[in-house]
C-alpha cells in the first residue's frame, strides 16, 4: 500500500515513470495533511486553559478532522487502484464483437470510478478546508499559520482532485453522468476558491 511507504519512498514512486501514484493520490495526501494541520491547531487550543470557552468546539473539530484524515489517506491508494482498473480494462480482449462490447463496458465503468474517487476527495477536502477556517478563526493564535497551511493544502487537494475528475469525464460517454458530475465539479470549485479566499483575508500578519 502506498500509505505504508516512507515519505521518501512515496516521493520516489511519484517521481518514477509509472503513472501511479499520480496527481490524484498526491491530492488525497495533501488533503490528509491539511486535516492533520487542522487537528493540530485544535489540539494546541484545547491544551491551554485560556481557551476553555472553545474547548468543546475544538474537540469536535479535532474528531472530525481525524475522521476526514483517515478517509483522505485511504483515498491515496483508492485513486491508484481506480487508475489501475482503467489500465486493466484496456487490456481486455477485443477479437470478437462480444469481447469488444464487454471491453467497452469495462472501460466506461472504470473511467466512471476513476471520476468518483477524486470527486469524493474534493468533497472531503472542502470539509477539511471549512475546519481549517474554524481553526484559524477560533483556535490558538500561536498556531494560526498551521491553520493557514491546512487551508492552502486543503484547497490544493480539492482543486487537484477536481482536475482529475474533469480529465476522466472527457473519456466517459454517459452524457447524464458527465452533466451531473460536471455540475458538482463547478459548484465545488466555486466553494473551494471562495472559502480559501475568505479564510486568508481574515488573517493580518
Amino acid at each position: 500500500m502506498l500509505t505504508e511507504l516512507s515519505v521518501q519512498a512515496f516521493l520516489e514512486k511519484v517521481t518514477a515513470k509509472d503513472p501511479v501514484p499520480g496527481g490524484g493520490s498526491v491530492s488525497a495526501l495533501a488533503g490528509a495533511a491539511a486535516a492533520a494541520q487542522a487537528a493540530m491547531v485544535a489540539g494546541r487550543t484545547i491544551a491551554r486553559e485560556k481557551f476553555a470557552r472553545v474547548a468543546d468546539d475544538m474537540q469536535a473539530l479535532m474528531d472530525r478532522a481525524e475522521e476526514l484524515r483517515a478517509k483522505l489517506l485511504a483515498a491515496v491508494d483508492r485513486d491508484a487502484e481506480a487508475y489501475d482498473q482503467v489500465v486493466r480494462a484496456f487490456t481486455l480482449p477485443k477479437k470478437t464483437g462480444a469481447q469488444q462490447q464487454a471491453r467497452s463496458r469495462a472501460i466506461q465503468a472504470a473511467f466512471q470510478q476513476a471520476a468518483r474517487v477524486p470527486l469524493a476527495v474534493a468533497e472531503n477536502a472542502l470539509a477539511v478546508l471549512e475546519l481549517a477556517g474554524q481553526a484559524v478563526a477560533d483556535g490558538n493564535p500561536n498556531a494560526v499559520t498551521d491553520g493557514l497551511v491546512g487551508t492552502m493544502m486543503a484547497r490544493t487537494a480539492a482543486l487537484g482532485a477536481l482536475y482529475n475528475v474533469k480529465i476522466n469525464l472527457s473519456s466517459i460517454k454517459d452524457d447524464a453522468f458527465v452533466r451531473e458530475t460536471a455540475a458538482k465539479v463547478n459548484a465545488l470549485t466555486a466553494r473551494v476558491v471562495e472559502q480559501e479566499q475568505k479564510i486568508l483575508a481574515s488573517v493580518n500578519l
